[in-house]
């Protein structure tokens, strides 16, 4: 921190020291100050003189504690909020790339899935690494898409792509021979719920799946060494424009999944802007794909 950073944090420090309902409850009132300065006269015996000053120190320690206080939380507020900015700074930049890959296959005549499925698996391994670093933990991430041409309840959607690290641990004989059903899962029935309502938050967060009794998922037990799921927080935000024209056909393509082996792993703010945005920049791509495979 440079000396300037350093001066507003003792200034902002210094003004919520001095600042408070405690001040209110000592000095708010001629009778309490009376009182605050005659503490050590009518408890300790000391002359006036004395008791005033005795009232001053203590009042100087207690501002100077809170003073510390204050410091070291503004502090650590300063270094979370550089850590925060660096954190969504490397992700801006490594989605950058990713998108630039879009762009790219989206320009070469002519349908090729090699090259599609390399986009696609690239988006989860970014994802997966931007997570990775935001929530300090291990997360997955995945994009699932319909075996039919639209969208409903009995749907049975497929992994279409998984971030290479987790390629292998999810997707096992187990999990491929499942029929992972939208109105089996409760990610993808609500998620679809609210695209279908129009609505602008169109994803399932849910930060405490062990804790979720009414929480329904076809993939439980279809891990390796894992009887229920690896997983305790996840985020799946459904494949589909933030800006549609045609509200009255609105086209789902699928969903993009987001997990995290930890609980309270996503918030509703940047998690929602990063992963909506990249759900976004990949419908058009997957609906180029499916109209030129189709």
């Amino acid at each position: 921190m440079n000396y300037k950073i350093i001066l507003l944090i003792f200034r902002q420090s210094f003004i919520e020291a001095t600042k408070g309902s405690i001040w209110k409850w000592l000095f708010g009132s001629f009778p309490a100050l009376v009182a605050v300065l005659l503490f050590g006269k009518t408890f300790l015996g000391e002359t006036i003189e004395n008791s005033i000053k005795i009232a001053v120190i203590l009042i100087g320690v207690l501002v100077m504690l809170r003073f510390i206080a204050r410091v070291v939380i503004n502090s650590f507020k300063y270094l979370y909020s550089i850590y925060k900015e660096s954190v969504y700074g490397d992700a801006i930049l490594s989605l950058k790339e990713s998108f630039g890959k879009v762009h790219y296959y989206r320009k070469t005549p002519g349908f090729q899935n090699d090259e599609f499925m390399d986009t696609m698996i690239n988006f989860c391994n970014t994802l997966k690494e931007i997570f990775d670093k935001i929530t300090k933990s291990n997360c997955s991430v995945s994009i699932k898409v319909p075996t039919q041409s639209h969208v409903d309840e009995k749907t049975v959607l497929v992994n279409l792509c998984r971030d290479s690290t987790n390629y292998n641990l999810r997707n096992t004989s187990e999990y491929n021979s499942t029929n992972h059903t939208i109105i089996g899962n409760t990610c993808f029935t609500k998620t679809l719920n609210e695209v279908l309502r129009k609505s602008d938050k169109r994803y399932y967060r849910n930060n405490n799946i062990p804790s979720s009794t009414d929480y329904e998922n076809t993939s439980r037990g279809c891990f390796q060494n894992n009887s229920d799921l690896p997983y305790k927080s996840e985020f799946v935000h459904a494949i589909v424009p933030v800006i549609n024209t045609d509200n009255q056909n609105i086209i789902c393509h699928g969903f993009l999944c987001v997990d995290s082996d930890v609980l309270n792993a996503f918030d509703e703010k940047y998690s929602a802007a990063i992963i909506e945005g990249v759900a976004d920049g990949i419908y058009d791509i997957i609906n180029e794909r499916n109209t030129n495979h189709g």
